[in-house]
């Protein structure tokens, strides 16, 4: 009989002890699975590249802003993302997106970095770009994680400056429950 008291006593006594204490943020994981297109601008006296894309997928259809990115020259390797050739490589240091959901929703990639591919044969860019996702608007406040895209881009014009892009963006969004 003394071990039955004792036993509920405790448990009483955690229950009372678990009651006090301050409940702890729930978070909850979006699947971000994109398929984009779109294009982007290179130069023309543009201290970054200005990138305008619409997706579909989940979380839903978005139209995707960049700009204020940061790159460097990369070298020219004879390897990059998989591929062998000739290449002039890019590396993004940071590459800011603004993605605009339908709800008008927003999600903020403040940070991203990952390797531009150009090839010197056929002029064909691929690209894998990593993103930390900081904060949002509506649905997406408070937002973090990450994502890759992974894309490929073709210049239409003579300058190549103007770019068509498509690709896709994998990841996981966590927002505050």
């Amino acid at each position: 009989m003394k071990v039955k008291n004792i036993s509920a006593g405790i448990a009483g006594i955690f229950l009372f002890v678990a009651a006090g204490l301050p409940q702890s943020a729930v978070a909850k994981e979006i699947e971000m699975n994109l398929r984009f297109a779109g294009a982007f601008v290179t130069s023309m006296g543009l201290p970054s590249a200005l990138i305008h894309a619409t997706g579909k997928g989940s979380p839903g259809k978005v139209e995707i802003r960049g700009y204020g990115g940061v790159d460097a020259f990369g070298g020219f390797p004879t390897e990059c993302l998989g591929s062998t050739g000739s290449f002039v490589q890019i590396n993004i240091l940071e590459n800011p997106l603004v993605f605009k959901f339908q709800d008008l929703s927003m999600l903020f990639a403040k940070n991203g970095n990952g390797i531009i591919c150009i090839s010197m044969t056929t002029g064909l860019i691929h690209f894998e770009i990593n993103l930390m996702f900081d904060g949002g608007r509506g649905r997406f406040e408070g937002a973090t994680g990450t994502a890759v895209i992974t894309g490929e881009a073709e210049a239409v014009n003579v300058a190549q400056t103007f770019l068509a892009e498509t690709g896709t963006i994998v990841g996981t969004i966590i927002v505050p429950d």
